[in-house]
């Protein structure tokens, strides 16, 4: 019975040695890698564990010492946790991604960030109306790019979760 005992507690300590492993795996490669599709939290996106993966996103921001982007993190873990409607906890990593000096001084990309994040926000805070005028500010000032289509798919998805609004 002693050595059954003894037995149990190996395999649960290696157990768990492994998951932490695991972690500190993800917490220590590069993002780059981290970043890819064949990796980490786009798979778990994938299998569309939405919450785990921004949760895993999240982790790394805090954890790691490999981020070259700060920004494109925080981005998607607001998207990835806008898809598993934990809207509040999205918009606050949506926020960090942007600031009214992009839209004062930036270029061209830094406003047009600016408007698609601010626009994004606005869906999730059922915001019709700031919305629509973020959408017509583009449409006077800028190029209708990617960012661009998404506000309008959106707009014409009024009333429907940030997932049934993109996932086509």
């Amino acid at each position: 019975m002693k050595k059954f005992f003894i037995f149990i507690l190996v395999i649960l300590y290696f157990s768990a040695k492994a998951q932490t492993t695991s972690t500190d795996y993800f917490i220590s490669i590069k993002q780059e890698i981290f970043d890819s599709d064949t990796c980490c939290w786009r798979q778990l996106s994938n299998s569309k564990k939405y919450e785990e993966s921004a949760e895993l996103v999240v982790e790394y921001l805090n954890k790691s010492k490999q981020i070259t982007n700060r920004h494109s993190l925080n981005w998607h873990a607001g998207q990835l946790f806008a898809m598993a409607n934990k809207n509040d906890i999205a918009k606050t990593y949506f926020k960090k991604t942007y600031s009214i000096f992009y839209k004062l001084f930036g270029d061209d990309d830094a406003k047009t960030w600016y408007y698609y994040a601010k626009g994004t926000v606005a869906f999730i805070d059922r915001d019709k109306i700031k919305l629509k005028r973020i959408i017509e500010k583009w449409e006077r000032n800028f190029e209708k790019d990617k960012n661009y289509q998404t506000l309008i798919i959106l707009l014409e998805k009024w009333g429907n979760s940030y997932q049934e609004a993109l996932i086509h």
